[in-house]
């Protein structure tokens, strides 16, 4: 017996996010819970490095720090917006900072969401999925 059509299931592609922090543990942090749900990841150490990546591996979504050494993801959100090539990538700042303004500036600068870094690892898939509109588990289909 053959599978319907509407039982036949086809897993979507596996997303790629690029991830740009400061923090090497931060950044094994996301690897570790965006790999587990299903995301492909990518790192960059800084906004710079970050963009440079971007520009050669036109990731699906991009997870940004605010508060980098250098440019800020503010900056480097700026940047992205600019860009031709990734201004349509959505972009969800991760701070630590607890204060209303940040996302506001977020948006001002282009930035699709803007999250706690407290925020736990269900908070930060959900969101990654959001932006992209795929299920909130890509694994799952």
């Amino acid at each position: 017996m053959t599978p319907s059509t509407s039982e036949t299931r086809i897993p979507p592609p596996r997303a790629l996010v690029l991830c740009i922090d400061d923090d090497p543990l931060v950044l094994h942090f996301y690897e570790d819970f965006l790999g587990a749900s299903g995301y492909q990841t990518l790192t960059a150490t800084d906004g710079l490095l970050g963009i440079q990546i971007a520009q050669q591996a036109c990731p699906d979504v991009i997870l940004l720090d605010v508060m980098l050494r250098g440019l800020s993801g503010y900056d480097i959100c700026r940047i992205v917006r600019a860009d031709p090539m990734l201004r349509d990538i959505p972009v969800i700042l991760v701070t630590v900072w607890d204060d209303p303004s940040v996302a506001t500036i977020g948006r001002e600068a282009g930035a699709d969401r803007t999250l706690q870094k407290t925020a736990d690892a269900q908070r930060i898939v959900t969101a990654i999925a959001e932006v992209l509109g795929l299920p909130r588990d890509p694994a799952a289909g």
